[in-house]
């Protein structure tokens, strides 16, 4: 993921979004967009599949039912 903030912006997620999602907190959210940590393996496959269009919003956001 070459800049995360964009991407987060384009697909509007907000960072507590993306923590919730990978099951991280804010904090390493931000580590990650500021570069401080790098971007977990999964997370990177994850907003991959959802750039190239494999998954979509609704999608995601229906398997995430489960959690909450």
């Amino acid at each position: 993921m070459r800049n995360l903030q964009t991407f987060l912006d384009q697909h509007q997620i907000r960072h507590k979004d993306l923590a919730f999602i990978t099951g991280c907190t804010t904090r390493s959210v931000f580590n990650w967009i500021m570069g401080v940590r790098p971007l977990p393996r999964s997370t990177d496959l994850l907003l991959q599949a959802l750039a190239e269009g494999k998954i979509d919003e609704t999608w995601l956001a229906e398997k995430l039912k489960a959690y909450l």
